[in-house]
This record gives structure tokens, C-alpha cells and sequence, in this order.
């Protein structure tokens, strides 16, 4: 028996040493250089470049065939629809739409793996988030954001896709500031669109201002002579501030079967038919939203432009509804004829 039997320790004696196994001991194999997100970032810009100018031209042409107006939303809708469908389509069936076809990339996995429908789907279905605001400003932020050994936009992020070099791809020289000036330049056009989309946009209806304190009576029907005085004016030519004019007002009340009863404002107007509204209470004011009148205020590409007037007063009558004060105000907003808008104080009594 060993000397150190009773001890509760084990002599040492020499261990076997087991031959560790090839699949343990070899190092793990690395992804060729190609098969980098980063190598296919060049080829990958060139590639969306080429298939959205093949959109556009497939777009032009079936618009002509279906004698669609260019000038309408049907362009847009068309080109959402085909640009989905044929991304989805190609990329689901090869990884490679025509233009990653010419420039040998090809959509996979993270892994290396061939992406499956539901990859594709997401991909796909996110491909007009990334293009917002306008030239895929966000998805070049996305490839900016995830970084040289990824590169994925957003809708790779959500499907868990990239784009790398094929087998036949070669890595085209790609200068460090490409990226970043690519997403530079269209995140400040993106800007730019949405600022110059911003202002001009159609100004909100300006409408006359009502009265404070007490409220006002009820209004003596019949013929009125009222006065106006021009307070402001702004793009109006024909009108200015400090100019006065006298106009002759028509209040009529009218009830219904039910008897339910309102008044009407009519007012004379300078070389036009007379314009009729209804007067509606409220607790500023009587208020009387005139009808849109058109005025001719151009010639664009051999059509006669119009120049839309909004004209809205708001009226108060003096305790036994014989004398008035207004205030009106005139606007009018429309691409090629510009912006205009004044403000008027009235005077009326009934004659």
C-alpha cells in the first residue's frame, strides 16, 4: 500500500496526455477580405444608383402607354409599386437586383447565409423609410451608424441583412470620405427639401378678428351705408393703407317652415355681382365668411392663373341693432401669383 495511503492524498503519478482532435486545434477559418460589408460599399451605392435610374425609365414608359399625366400622383404611386416589387423579386429569388447584378454585390446574412423570404420582406417593405426625406439620407446614416463590419441600412438592420461583393466582385478603391460625404451631401439636399417644402406650403386662411366685451345685438334689417378704411395691405397693388370707400350693405332675415330664423350680409361689390353670406352669432362677433371670388393674375405654360380671395367679416350692432362696426379681412395665397392680405375697419349704420 502506498505510503500516503491513509493521508486522503493521491500520489501523483504521470497524466496520459489525450491527442486533441483537428476540429479543436485548427483555427477558425476568417471571411475572405471580399466578403466585408465595408469592401462593397462603393459597388453598393453604384448598384442603387443604376436600378433607380432603370425604375424611372420603366416608370416613364408604362405611363405612356396608359396615358397617365405625368404631372399627376400617379407617377409616384407607380414608382413606389414598382420599385417595391422589383426589389423583393430579384433579391428574394438571387440576392442580386440587375444593378447589384453589374456590379457584383449580392444581399446576405450576417452569417454569410443566403437571406430568406421573410428577410427579403423586411428589407424590402423598409426600403421607402430609409429613402427619407429624400435621396436615402437615412439609410446612409444607418451605414454610417452600424459601422465598417456591418453597413446595413435600416431595413438590413431589422432583417438582419448586408451587402457584400460576389464571387466574381472585386473591391473597388473606396476613399474614407465617400461614406460620409454621401451622407453629408444628402442629408443637406434632404434639409433643403424639406425647408423649401415648408414655405411652400399654403398659408393658413387669415380671417377677420372679433370683438371683445359686451355682446352684440342683433341686427335691424334693411339697406345700411357703410364706410371702410383701409388699416393694412400687403401684396395687394390695387389697394392701400389709408384708402376709404363707401359701400352699401344689405341685412336680411329669412326663417324657415320650422321657424328657425337667420340673418344674410350682402355687400355691393365694384364690378362684380354683389356677394351674399350668411351672418352666424358667435361671442365675438357676428361673423360672415364672403364666397371665394377668382381674380386672373397670369399666363404659366399657356394657362390663365388665379389668384383666390378669401374675405371674412365680423360685425357688432349697437344696442338697438341700427349702427355697426366691422372688421374684414381679404387674403389670398396661390403658386405663381403670390401672397396678398389686408385688413379693413367698417363703420355702418342703417339708413
Amino acid at each position: 500500500m502506498p505510503e500516503d495511503a491513509f493521508t486522503g492524498l493521491l500520489s501523483p503519478r504521470p497524466l496520459t496526455t489525450l491527442p486533441s482532435s483537428p476540429a479543436a486545434t485548427a483555427p477558425r477559418p476568417q471571411p475572405p477580405a471580399s466578403a466585408e460589408p465595408q469592401v462593397a460599399v462603393r459597388a453598393r451605392l453604384n448598384a442603387i444608383v443604376l436600378d433607380l435610374v432603370l425604375l424611372g425609365l420603366v416608370s416613364r414608359v408604362l405611363l405612356a402607354v396608359t396615358g397617365a399625366r405625368a404631372s399627376s400622383g400617379s407617377v409616384f404611386a407607380l414608382f413606389t409599386v414598382l420599385q417595391l416589387a422589383y426589389f423583393f423579386v430579384y433579391e428574394a429569388s438571387s440576392g442580386q437586383t440587375i444593378g447589384k447584378r453589374f456590379f457584383h454585390v449580392r444581399v446576405e446574412t450576417l452569417s454569410g447565409q443566403r437571406p430568406t423570404t421573410r428577410q427579403i420582406a423586411w428589407r424590402t417593405v423598409l426600403r421607402p423609410v430609409d429613402a427619407l426625406p429624400a435621396l436615402y439620407a437615412s439609410g446612409l446614416i444607418s451605414l454610417m451608424r452600424t459601422g465598417r463590419a456591418r453597413r446595413q441600412r435600416i431595413g438590413d438592420v431589422v432583417g438582419g441583412t448586408t451587402v457584400v461583393l460576389d464571387d466574381r466582385g472585386r473591391p473597388l478603391p473606396t476613399p474614407r470620405w465617400l461614406l460620409p460625404a454621401a451622407t453629408i451631401l444628402a442629408t443637406a439636399i434632404s434639409v433643403a427639401i424639406l425647408l423649401a417644402a415648408f414655405h411652400a406650403r399654403p398659408r393658413p386662411i387669415e380671417t377677420a378678428t372679433g370683438f371683445s366685451g359686451a355682446r352684440s345685438a342683433a341686427p335691424t334689417s334693411g339697406t345700411w351705408l357703410a364706410h371702410a378704411t383701409t388699416l393694412s395691405s400687403v401684396g395687394y397693388s390695387n389697394v392701400h393703407a389709408g384708402d376709404s370707400y363707401s359701400k352699401d350693405w344689405r341685412i336680411e332675415q329669412s326663417c324657415v317652415p320650422r321657424g328657425i330664423c337667420g340673418f344674410q350680409l350682402t355687400l355691393a361689390l365694384a364690378h362684380e355681382p354683389a356677394a351674399t353670406a350668411p351672418l352666424v352669432e358667435r361671442g365675438d362677433g357676428w361673423h360672415a365668411d364672403l364666397p371665394l371670388r377668382l381674380y386672373p393674375c397670369g399666363v404659366s405654360e399657356g394657362r390663365e392663373l388665379y389668384w383666390p380671395q378669401h374675405s371674412s367679416l365680423v360685425l357688432r350692432f349697437d344696442a338697438d341693432g341700427r349702427t355697426a362696426e366691422a372688421h374684414e379681412r381679404d387674403f389670398s395665397d396661390a403658386a405663381g401669383c403670390g401672397y396678398g392680405t389686408d385688413a379693413v375697419t367698417w363703420t355702418a349704420e342703417r339708413r
